[in-house]
């Protein structure tokens, strides 16, 4: 609205009386379900009591009025949709900044509740119903991180959380990974922390599945009980834990990481050539692997080692980043002459 329309609006409002407001806003609620649930959610709160159900209805209404006569909201009508919710969920950021914590639970419930009626209903070429979903949960975060926010909400939204992500909530995207962070978040107590572990440990794997997505969420549940660890345990009991689970290559990484630190080569070749094995099949892992122990290499200057590490990097079609490997072992023997070596060792 430009700024002429918003001060006619103001005269305007500054001249009607309460009647004629009352009358107009009846009339317009009458005409249209979207205005009258907006003008209803001013009393969400204070005169009547947040249902998060009513907010998921509201949602579930805008959906079908978006839907072409198959029920599918096709690719330009999404962005219509997206800004429609978002008018929704603005009403969690008010409610929040005028401290009226159930209104904004209530909104980012009902909205949590049918993120996969959103995700499915239409094309999501743009990532607008996508977006909806982040920025429900961002919010989420919002809420759960706000010092202000009350005791019996946090443990409320506590259970909540971990038990939609015990649930599989929105399991197989990333969001489903954002209940378990809102619950550690929350878990402001050695026995909420020992639910969170439970749940966690629920979720396995081993080294002989061929299922990518269970060793990913393998692999997710022990980054989030590391987190946990790391609230209370003691950082011996972290390495001992990242040990014990090297196979992530997340913990190896940070392994590596930490006997860098404290230039214990040996143990850096070995974490890294134990991972050059057992991730074989993983050719960017690989290569993570092999750059730290041309680290290694170029630290205690193992010239020999070096140019093994520089002929895979060129010969294996190495990405850029790779070549800086080469060009710098191959300098370190000579320039040119130093190329040509590089060339005839691989015959």
């Amino acid at each position: 609205m430009s700024t002429r329309n918003i001060d006619k609006l103001d005269l305007l409002l500054s001249k009607l009386d309460k009647k004629q407001l009352a009358d107009f806003i009846r009339k317009e609620c009458c005409n249209s379900k979207q205005l009258q649930d907006r003008f209803l959610a001013l009393g969400a709160g204070t005169l009547f009591k947040p249902d998060s159900a009513k907010y998921a209805s509201r949602v579930e209404d805008l959906i079908e009025d978006y839907s072409d006569r198959h029920g599918y909201i096709e690719y330009r009508a999404t962005f219509d949709f997206n800004r429609a919710v978002t008018r929704i969920l603005d009403e969690a950021d008010e409610a929040m900044e005028n401290v009226q914590w159930e209104v904004a639970v209530a909104v980012l419930m009902g909205i949590a509740s049918i993120s996969e009626d959103i995700l499915n209903s239409g094309d999501d070429s743009a990532g607008e119903l996508g977006a909806i979903v982040s920025a429900c949960f961002e919010k989420w975060h919002i809420l759960c991180d706000d010092e202000l926010l009350p005791e019996n909400l946090k443990s409320e939204i506590f259970d909540l959380a971990l038990s939609r992500f015990k649930d599989k909530d929105l399991e197989g995207w990333d969001w489903w990974w954002d209940w378990i962070e809102m619950a550690i978040t929350l878990a402001d107590t050695p026995e909420k922390q020992d639910m969170v572990v439970k749940a966690l440990d629920a979720i396995k794997s081993n080294d002989d599945d061929d299922n990518w997505s269970a060793k990913h969420n393998a692999e997710m549940a022990q980054k989030y009980k590391l987190e946990i660890m790391s609230r209370r345990g003691s950082e011996e009991d972290q390495i001992k834990f990242m040990y014990d689970n090297v196979s992530n290559p997340d913990f190896r990484k940070r392994l590596i990481q930490i006997v860098w630190d404290k230039a214990d080569y040996d143990e850096v070749l070995r974490l890294a050539k134990e991972g050059v094995n057992h991730d074989a099949d993983y050719a960017g892992l690989v290569t993570d692997w092999h750059r730290w122990e041309y680290r290694v290499y170029q630290q205690i200057g193992d010239r020999d080692n070096k140019l093994k590490l520089a002929r895979h990097f060129f010969f294996n079609g190495g990405r850029w980043g790779e070549k800086e490997f080469y060009m710098n072992s191959t300098w370190s023997f000579g320039g040119q002459n130093g190329d040509k070596r590089l060339q005839k060792s691989a015959l």
